[in-house]
């Protein structure tokens, strides 16, 4: 029996710098996406993160995809 996988959602979270925590270590804000458009490439992502960051006053420090697939029995 084969499993088969199907994308059903993509979320964005652009990664921030937000201030430093009690212990004096960098502390990070994610911001999410959601309803991405399931045909979009990697590229274009990280463009739009990269265009989100900049409209921010924090420093960009990362960014993550975070992929849902809705898992099927192809038989």
């Amino acid at each position: 029996m084969a499993a088969t996988k199907n994308m059903t959602d993509i979320k964005l979270q652009v990664i921030v710098e937000n201030g430093t925590t009690a212990s004096g270590k960098k502390a990070t804000k994610n911001i999410s996406f959601n309803q991405i458009k399931l045909s979009a490439t990697d590229d274009e992502l990280l463009d739009a993160g990269k265009a989100v960051a900049g409209l921010l006053s924090t420093s960009l420090a990362g960014m993550r995809l975070v992929n849902t697939y809705d898992l099927t029995d192809a038989g």
